[in-house]
């Protein structure tokens, strides 16, 4: 009489964990490669009895159990909260895992994140960093991905979903400009990022055609999004002798830093100083005033890339799409008296 073969023995011949083995089994892709093939091996060994469908769940269907990575720069920014239940609904509709990896991109961390991918057996990623050209190469080399919000600029290799950002931009700034502002200043993240290079852009060119002139000394770039950092860089511009009467911000977050810091300084928004944001979070909307917003489809740009990145592994020869949404200017008390 033949003695029954455990999960126990298959895990002890491959030098598993029991808890891996029952992953391999009911999701292949879940575990490394190398460790799915000593799984398999010991399995034939032993001949162990897979259940009926294991074949058909982890091989038959596209996308049953791939893994996808969302790379992201930092979670302190709220607007990515929405960019991600976009991904992720999308996934789920394909039959895909979503994971998050958060850390800057650049020459010295892309070792990690392919370290990363790999032992989470992702089949391919959503970029949302900002990426150079040397490093955009280097990752196109090595896995398939899609760039979501940030894109590398003058490249028709990879698809992308974004927002034209120099026109909302201008958007908003010849808004300020019609509301009879004119001495507008700019406060930006780092520009690294395509959208703080385009939002300056788009900024610069509605002062240009409006006649207005430019003062650099109102122009604060930031190392990061930060909180505190934009508090005490408004602070400081606030105290000047000349001082901007309206505040075009790159964010809800650096827009309310900004209404915290000109109160701070004695100023009443919007009585003294108009202050603007983009994207529409939350935030936008929790503080007093409330603040005027570039809204941006953040779960249709997640959503969509995903899509995107799923087409791309499941025909790797489909057509690169590189895709802009609208955004809207959202008018609200903080550039209204």
């Amino acid at each position: 009489m033949s003695t029954k073969v455990t999960i126990s023995q298959v895990a002890d011949l491959a030098e598993v964990s029991i808890a891996t083995v029952s992953r391999f089994i009911n999701n292949s892709a879940s575990v490394k490669k190398q460790t799915a093939q000593r799984i398999m091996n010991a399995i034939k060994v032993l001949d162990y009895p897979l259940p009926s469908d294991f074949y058909s769940l982890n091989q038959s269907q596209p996308g049953r159990g791939h893994m996808i990575t969302i790379s992201l720069p930092s979670i302190s920014n709220p607007f990515y909260s929405d960019v991600l239940k976009g991904t992720q609904a999308a996934a789920k509709r394909h039959n895909y895992y979503t994971n998050v990896n958060v850390q800057h991109l650049d020459s010295s961390t892309l070792s990690d994140f392919m370290e990363f991918m790999e032992h989470s057996g992702s089949k391919g990623a959503i970029i949302m960093n900002a990426m150079n050209r040397e490093l955009f190469d280097l990752l196109y080399k090595r896995m398939p991905f899609v760039q979501c919000c940030e894109f590398t600029e003058n490249q028709t290799l990879v698809s992308y979903t974004s927002i034209d950002d120099i026109q909302a931009s201008k958007k908003m700034t010849e808004y300020l400009i019609s509301t009879g502002r004119t001495k507008i200043g700019f406060l930006s993240g780092p520009m690294r990022y395509k959208y703080a290079r385009h939002r300056i852009a788009g900024y610069k060119a509605a002062l240009e055609e409006a006649g207005i002139s430019l003062h650099p000394e109102w122009i604060i770039t930031l190392p990061e999004l930060d909180f505190k950092m934009a508090v005490s860089s408004v602070q400081q511009l606030m105290t000047q002798k000349e001082h901007p009467d309206a505040l075009f911000t790159v964010s809800d977050l650096l827009a309310a830093a900004a209404i915290q810091a000109s109160r701070t300084a004695g100023l009443v928004v919007p009585d003294d100083i108009f202050v603007s944001g983009f994207d529409n979070v939350d935030i936008s909307q929790a503080v007093f005033p409330a603040i005027t917003t570039i809204n941006l489809p953040k779960y249709q740009l997640g959503y969509m890339a995903c899509e995107l990145l799923i087409e791309r592994l499941e025909n790797p020869n489909v057509k690169v799409k590189q895709i802009l949404l609208n955004a809207e200017l959202i008018i609200r008390e903080s550039t209204q008296k």
